[in-house]
C-alpha cells in the first residue's frame, strides 16, 4: 500500500506527504521549488537562491491527465498507474478574467521577481491590485516610489483582525504608501487602472490579488472549485475515494481555510496518512501568519496581533524548518 502511493506536486504539501512515506512516488516536472512567501525577498535583492531551491524529486515529468477510472496518470513521458493518489499541483494567479491582463505583472515565479525588481526600479507610479499579505509586503519594500494599494474590500488584510489592519494602514500613511479601499478592478491599461468611477494612474501594475489552484485541476473531470478539489474532512476526494488532495489543490467542503505554509505542511501530512490507511479529520490549528513589513514581523492570529521582536525568530525557525525539511528530502530520495 505504501508503495503504491503517488504524489503530484514538490511543493510544501507534497514534499510533506513523501517525508511522512518515504516509499511513495514524488512527481513533479520541476527539480527546483519555488518557495512563494520569499519572493518579494527577491524583489528586495536577495540572491535568487533564497527563494529557487533545487531539490529532488522521484521522477521528473509533467502530468498532462489523470485517468481516475483506470487509475492511470498521465505524464509526457507516458502513463503511470497508481494505487492512491494525492495531488498537491499548487496555486495560481488567475489574471485573465481581468480586462487589459497582458498589462498585469505577477509575483509566482522566481523569473517574475527577477523582472519585477527592475521593472520598479524604472517605474514611479506602482499600483498593487490586492491587500492581502502579498501586496502589503511587496508595498512595504518600494522605496522613493509613489505606491498604491488597490483593496476590493473595505480594508486590506481583511482576513487578520481589524486592530492589524489599522496598524498596518497607520505604517503606510507613515511611508508615504496611498491605501484606496473599495476599488473594483474593471479595467487595466498600460498607463492606467480603472474601476467603474476612477481612474489610476500606474507605470506598472502588479496583481497580488486572491490565488487559486493549479488550472490542469479544472480539466480533470473531478469535483473542484476554483481549481481546488473538492475533498472532505479527511482530505479525501468527494468523488473518488483512492484521491486525496492538499494544499493548494484542496476545497474542503463547506470550510475556508486561508492557504498559509502551516496549511500546507498539516495538510500534506495528514493527506499521506489518510492515504496509508488513518482516519484523520483535518482542523486549522490558528497558528497565525507571519507578516514582514520590510524587515519588521507582525505575528497575525484571527482575534488578535503582535509586534513583538520575538516574532524575528519565529519566523527564522520557520525558515530553518525549511533548510532540514530539504535535506531530509534529499536524504530519504537519495536511498531509495
Amino acid at each position: 500500500m505504501a508503495g503504491n502511493v503517488f504524489i503530484l506536486g514538490a511543493g510544501l504539501s507534497g514534499i510533506y506527504s513523501k517525508m511522512q512515506n518515504p516509499k511513495s512516488t514524488l512527481i513533479d516536472k520541476s527539480v527546483y521549488l519555488t518557495i512563494s512567501t520569499r519572493l518579494v525577498n527577491v524583489v528586495n535583492g536577495d540572491d535568487k537562491n533564497y527563494a529557487y531551491k533545487l531539490r529532488p524529486v522521484d521522477r521528473n515529468e509533467t502530468v498532462r491527465d489523470i485517468d481516475f477510472a483506470n487509475r492511470l496518470i498521465v505524464t509526457d513521458k507516458g502513463n503511470i498507474p497508481y494505487g492512491k493518489l494525492i495531488i498537491a499541483l499548487g496555486h495560481s494567479q488567475e489574471i485573465k478574467t481581468i480586462e487589459g491582463s497582458q498589462y498585469l505583472h505577477k509575483l509566482e515565479t522566481i523569473e517574475d521577481a527577477i523582472s519585477m525588481k527592475e521593472l520598479i526600479r524604472k517605474s514611479e507610479n506602482i499600483t498593487i491590485i490586492g491587500g492581502s499579505y502579498l501586496g502589503v509586503e511587496l508595498a512595504s519594500i518600494i522605496k522613493g516610489k509613489k505606491v498604491t494599494i488597490l483593496e476590493s474590500g473595505s480594508r486590506i488584510l481583511a482576513r487578520g483582525p481589524e486592530g492589524a489592519s489599522d496598524y498596518v494602514s497607520e505604517y503606510f500613511k507613515n511611508t508615504g504608501v496611498n491605501i484606496i479601499t473599495g476599488f473594483r478592478v474593471s479595467k487595466v491599461t498600460q498607463s492606467s487602472v480603472f474601476s467603474p468611477d476612477n481612474e489610476i494612474k500606474s507605470d506598472l501594475t502588479v496583481y497580488a490579488g486572491g490565488i487559486s489552484g493549479n488550472p490542469l485541476i479544472e480539466s480533470l473531470g473531478i469535483k473542484s472549485e476554483h481549481s481546488r478539489i473538492v475533498v472532505n474532512r479527511y482530505l479525501q476526494s468527494v468523488d473518488y475515494d483512492d484521491v486525496y488532495a492538499c494544499g493548494d489543490s484542496m476545497k474542503i467542503e463547506d470550510k475556508d481555510f486561508p492557504m498559509t505554509a502551516f496549511i500546507a505542511r498539516k495538510s500534506g501530512i495528514v493527506a499521506m496518512k489518510n492515504a496509508t490507511g488513518s482516519s484523520i479529520e483535518f482542523s486549522d490549528y490558528k497558528s497565525g501568519n507571519i507578516l514582514s513589513l520590510n524587515g519588521k514581523y507582525i505575528l497575525i492570529r484571527e482575534n488578535s496581533f503582535s509586534k513583538s521582536p520575538i516574532n524575528s525568530l519565529i519566523k527564522k525557525y520557520v525558515n530553518g524548518k525549511t533548510e532540514k525539511t530539504l535535506e531530509k528530502l534529499n536524504q530519504i530520495i537519495g536511498n531509495t
